[in-house]
């Protein structure tokens, strides 16, 4: 199985021609919305630029952005499905550039399921194979085996239109794996399903992942569905790589403000121009802070900064700074606490287990303290301290 690596990919795609029952004040508008897009070259949008990876066969890695970040372009690339404007794709020591995508070993699996409508279960899973002239009894044994690892051995003689959505993309998984190959690319597969849908298929398919130990790219604008699932993150906007590290790392260390409030989502706190003395002391909210030597030389002249802090890094308590409560929320298992705290709006996220007690009120006040060991310091351009 290969290791994946991209060179210096680059994706235009020419700007669309405007053409049809339009005046021409209509196209004009539209073709300046185009040239809105965050990147724009003479030949068109740029929906990918210079973008270098390697992707470690085996690994479960997943491409993390929001919408029109250039992710499932990226995904498509790797398939084949598309070629680069600019750049190389290859598969170990072979450039796959302009390899076709049949000829590639790789399987989608896209998130409006795209099955068969007038196939079972069966047949849509055994398709694969039949188009290889597989014999009809090593069919029936890998559908069997592959249905049974996806809980599907009872649903074989049924239409896709008698199966719940996490019931098609759990076939739809199923027919991507039956032939076994190298590379599996998942494009927002979770996207239509509920949230308790998603969490089990999440799981289910991490287990997946561990039995046939092959190569899954996985591209989401979710996070949960990225620090669940995924070996190694990349964090993709407009087109440009921003972070390509482990969990840890990305969860932890994040390189820029960007990709902070990406994978905090919910729970990111922000605090904008807050000033440094020369010392390396500032204040949040009434309470004094200090930056180490490090961070501080960081900072530079401009002496001014952003910090974030996660909503799951504030305590609420008998003691530390006031905080006035705007109103609180459950989800899931979390209680999201809303405040106000000299004027800056926080998030504090708790632990709870018993959803029919939110135990804090509009205008009731209460205590806060920052766990100081988690804030994230960033310059003026977002970049990390």
């Amino acid at each position: 199985m290969p290791d994946i690596i991209l060179k210096d990919i680059t994706m235009i795609y020419p700007f669309q021609k405007v053409s049809g029952l339009f005046d021409r004040k209509q196209k004009k508008l539209i073709l300046e919305h185009q040239k809105q897009m965050p990147y724009t070259s003479n030949e068109g949008v740029i929906a990918v630029q210079h973008f270098d990876t390697t992707i470690k066969d085996k690994a479960f890695t997943v491409i993390l952005g929001p919408s029109g970040s250039g992710k499932s372009t990226l995904l498509r690339i790797i398939a084949g499905l598309e070629r680069p404007t600019l750049g190389e794709v290859w598969f170990d020591d072979t450039d796959y550039t302009d390899i076709r995508a049949e000829e590639r070993d790789v399987a989608m699996v896209f998130q409006n399921y795209s099955l068969y409508p007038n196939q079972t279960v069966y047949q849509n899973i055994a398709f694969p194979l039949e188009v290889k002239h597989t014999p009809r009894e090593e069919i029936d044994v890998e559908v069997k085996k592959i249905s049974e690892l996806l809980k599907l051995t009872n649903k074989l003689d049924r239409l896709p239109q008698d199966l719940s959505g996490g019931e098609k993309q759990r076939v739809a998984i199923a027919r991507a794996l039956i032939r076994r190959p190298s590379i599996v690319l998942f494009d927002e597969p979770f996207s239509n399903l509920d949230v308790l849908m998603r969490s089990h298929l999440r799981s289910e398919i991490k287990k997946i992942h561990d039995v046939y130990g092959t190569t899954f790219v996985y591209v989401t604008h979710d996070q949960y569905d990225a620090l669940s699932l995924a070996d190694r993150i990349i964090i993709i906007n407009n087109g440009i790589k921003q972070m390509d590290d482990s969990i840890s790392e990305v969860y932890n260390k994040p390189l820029n403000r960007f990709c902070f409030e990406f994978i905090s989502s919910a729970s990111a706190n922000i605090f904008e121009d807050i000033e440094v003395s020369k010392d390396g002391s500032f204040s949040l909210c009434g309470a004094d802070y200090k930056l180490d030597q490090k961070q501080f030389k960081k900072l530079g002249k401009d002496r001014k900064m952003t910090v974030g802090i996660r909503g799951t890094n504030i305590e609420i308590g008998h003691s530390g700074i006031e905080a006035i409560v705007e109103y609180a929320e459950m989800i899931e298992n979390d209680l999201y606490v809303h405040l106000v705290c000299q004027d800056q709006k926080l998030t504090v996220i708790e632990k709870t287990n018993n959803s029919d007690i939110i135990k804090y009120s509009h205008n009731q006040k209460v205590r806060i303290v920052f766990d100081e060991t988690h804030f994230h310091f960033f310059d003026q351009e977002g970049n990390r301290l």
